[in-house]
């Protein structure tokens, strides 16, 4: 098959690049990426998620009280409670300026209500509980990441600047912005930049690396060629995919799609152009040496895209959409990289010819040429030092040692891996530089506020035998909210609202009520009546029948600790519900259950994508090996490296974020072990398929230490392209991005340099009997070969 494929390539190269040109020119036409991607991670959840159908429960209960984002303007004093001039400008100037660019900006379709500290029974939640801060909130029908958010985000923060311009904003009042629509809106930009950023220092890092390897000009620009073109070509055609609806896009696909291709695919042209120089410099001309390099090599290649390939590709069996999507769109983009390397790549070096490794010399050189000049042996120069040939002798004589002695090194990073496995961070907002308006304003929020007010938790309580807003329904109501109020510092809780307490359970609430100077039950009365349409549903069938229990935590709602305090309250909640109350369906809503319901579907796919990827790269190695012991070892080997990785990784950042850093980004492990072991499978099948082939030639021992000699060099190149590929994330100003860009460079890197021609050379040195070989036959048998190819 591949030596047809080399005929046709090596005979037809006009056409296709003509073809391939064709393509490329066709992206220009293709549907715009960013109008066809989504965000967010509660829209990455399944259907059927818990917080989905309380979320549903919800729009349908309250369908005019919906909010699923916000944009929050924090008003505050660092050295003294709010004074009168603030309070003035506060409630009759930003608030009703406020009001009025929501209804001209978005208007209902898009804005819940806008409220401010003056507004009716909101005074205690939106004045800080130091009297130092106030709020005043816009509330988003549209999720957090809604595009449709910006133009209002941008519309208030100009009006702010106004203020500031005119001298209206009194002297010493701070004003920042937070909630959901602008920590979505600097999300946004920041992986707008990082995209942009990181193909820039992809194409230099690529450039860079291959002329430092390779010393010639168009062997680094035909590789770059070739995977410029994938890229474009693969995005065109993800594109128009995702019109069709074919498969759905998230946002940040794009940057995997873009570095993947650019190491995989510069891998597979490098692994090419090795080969078609060895036959250039064998006496073929370029015709024959294309048409018997990818002959040669083009399987080797298929087969190491088919595990790349495959091995992504289980991320498609994710429940969760963004993994789900990611195993959909990688892979194709990897067999468009894979297709673009045996038909752009192989005929642009067929273009080129001998000049492609211009100044070098190709083919046989005459014995009676002379020395090469000065500029000629500075380039033949390695740029990495030939360390196989002194580590195949080593390997014989001691294979045991040096395996034990390597995983030994590597063991304790394994171990603390498994150790903080847990670790995960699922706050989209922790990834935001410092610098970001949303980080700055939270920062402003949660030093006067209560963490969790960015991300109060809703109780939705539904019984269709229960009115809800009659005496009875509201006493049941009232006993679970004091049940909650007398456990809330165990359940770090920091208020309770109700229709049996609309104005909350804190301090500030009971000092309001005491300052109305009326009896407090009939104060409580009235507020119940006010607040009967807020909390208690007027929508159809469910009229009376469901009411909402909002509580705001004591912890940040978006962490870990956040997490954990939702779930003790659910567990009192449901074991301290009234008799009343017993039949009723209980939902949980808001950010804090979108991010339970994240890790818990997150946990179930991770652990769905580690057995598949690793069941499906054994398989692809059993039918291309036929070795059922060493593809067993080649997958504990790429186990291993993921954990001595991974541990390094949650070590790092440890060190280098201090004590805020809470674990790394839950993309993190699940990227980093699907790609660890299509990619460390990549280079063993290169590895193992040059084995194949020198046993034959020099015995099952001493072919183990020839192999490695001879792809030494090429695969440590494509390893070190691949790792400063990935390398490359960590120019994103997206925390997530650097820890995901770090693993990956340091897992490449591992499996490159240790894995690859340590771990999985003496293993195999051991499969045979060491005793039975000398170090001196060795030398001869290998020495003898490369001294006469010297010598030619």
């Amino acid at each position: 098959m591949f030596r047809a494929l080399g005929k046709a390539v090596s005979r037809f190269w006009p056409v296709l690049l003509v073809v391939w040109l064709a393509l490329l020119a066709g992206s220009l036409y293709a549907p715009r990426w960013d109008t066809l991607v989504k965000s967010g991670e509660g829209e990455a959840l399944p259907q059927n998620s818990p917080s989905r159908r309380a979320d549903q429960l919800f729009r349908t209960a309250f369908p005019s009280d919906y909010a699923a984002s916000s944009i929050v303007l924090v008003l505050s004093r660092e050295e003294g409670e709010l004074r009168d001039e603030d309070r003035r400008f506060i409630d009759h100037q930003l608030t009703p300026q406020v009001k009025a660019i929501a209804d001209t900006q978005a208007g209902p379709e898009m804005v819940t209500r806008v409220r401010g500290p003056a507004d009716q029974g909101v005074r205690t939640l939106l004045v800080s509980p130091d009297k130092m801060a106030a709020l005043v909130v816009v509330e988003l029908k549209t999720s957090l990441n809604d595009q449709r958010n910006w133009p209002l985000v941008a519309a208030v923060e100009d009006l702010v600047d106004r203020f500031r311009r005119e001298g209206a904003v009194p002297d010493g009042l701070a004003v920042a912005l937070t909630g959901g629509a602008v920590a979505g809106r600097d999300l946004d930009r920041a992986e707008a930049q990082s995209a942009r950023v990181i193909e820039a220092w992809t194409v230099g890092i690529v450039i860079g690396l291959l002329l430092l390897l390779y010393h010639a000009p168009l062997v680094a620009l035909i590789p770059l060629a070739s995977v410029f073109v994938a890229a474009r070509v693969s995005i065109e055609l993800l594109s128009l995919l995702a019109e069709a609806e074919v498969l759905t896009l998230f946002r940040g696909v794009r940057v995997f799609v873009t570095v993947l291709i650019y190491g995989a695919g510069v891998d597979y042209c490098l692994f090419l152009i090795a080969r078609y120089r060895e036959e250039l410099d064998g006496g073929a001309p370029p015709r024959e040496a294309l048409a018997q390099a990818l002959a040669r090599v083009g399987g080797a290649i298929t087969a190491s895209a088919g595990t790349v390939i495959c091995g992504i590709g289980t991320l498609a069996f994710a429940r969760l959409g963004k993994i789900h999507q990611a195993g959909l769109a990688i892979p194709i983009a990897l067999a468009v990289a894979l297709v673009c390397t045996l038909t752009f790549a192989g005929p642009l070096l067929r273009l080129a010819g001998r000049w492609a490794f211009w100044p070098l010399p190709t083919g046989p050189q005459p014995a009676e040429a002379g020395p090469p000049g000065v500029l000629r042996r500075f380039l033949a120069r390695s740029f990495l030092p030939n360390v196989w040939d002194r580590l195949g002798p080593a390997l014989l004589r001691r294979p045991g040692v040096i395996l034990l002695g390597t995983a030994a090194l590597m063991a304790p990073f394994a171990v603390y891996a498994v150790r903080h496995y847990g670790e995960q961070e699922y706050n989209p907002i922790t990834e935001l530089p410092d610098t970001a308006p949303g980080a700055a304003g939270t920062r402003a929020l949660q030093r006067h506020f209560p963490a969790g007010i960015l991300g109060p938790v809703t109780i939705l309580v539904r019984n269709d035998a229960v009115d809800f807003g009659s005496e009875s329904g509201v006493a049941a109501v009232g006993a679970l909210t004091a049940s909650l109020r007398d456990r809330k510092d165990e359940l770090a809780i920091a208020d309770v609202r109700s229709i049996a307490r609309p104005l909350g359970i804190t301090a500030a609430a009971q000092e309001f009520l005491r300052g109305l100077h009326a009896p407090e039950s009939l104060v409580r009365s009235v507020m119940r009546q006010r607040a009967a349409d807020y909390y208690v549903s007027r929508a159809g069938d469910l009229k009376g029948h469901v009411t909402r229990v909002d509580v705001t935590l004591a912890v940040d709602p978006l962490s870990g600790r956040g997490i954990a305090a939702l779930s003790r309250v659910e567990e009192v909640v449901r074991s301290d519900l009234p008799a009343a109350l017993r039949d009723s369906q209980l939902e949980f809503a808001g950010s804090t259950a979108n991010l339970r319901d994240l890790g818990d579907v997150k946990r179930g796919d991770e652990m769905r994508v580690q057995v598949l990827a690793s069941a499906v790269v054994f398989v692809l190695l059993v039918v291309v090996f036929r070795r059922l012991v060493v593809s067993a070892y080649l997958i504990l080997t790429v186990l291993f490296s993921y954990l001595a990785t991974l541990g390094a990784t949650f070590a790092v950042f440890r060190l280098a974020v201090g004590p805020e850093f809470s674990g790394l980004d839950w993309k993190v492990p699940i990227f980093l072990f699907t790609i660890l072991v299509a990619v460390g499978e990549d280079y063993n099948i290169f590895l193992l398929s040059r084995v194949k082939e020198e046993q034959k030639r020099y015995g099952p021992l001493h072919g183990v230490p020839v192999a490695l000699g001879r792809t030494g060099y090429v695969i440590s190149s494509c390893g070190l392209l691949m790792a400063g590929t990935f390398a490359c994330l960590l120019s994103s100003p997206l925390l997530a991005m650097k820890e995901l860009g770090f693993a990956l460079a340091c897992g490449v890197l591992v499996d490159t340099l240790v894995v690859r021609p340590i771990l999985v050379p003496a293993f195999l040195v051991l499969l045979q009997n060491p005793l039975l070989g000398r170090v001196g036959q060795y030398m001869a048998l290998y020495a003898g070969p490369r001294a006469q190819s010297r010598a030619a």
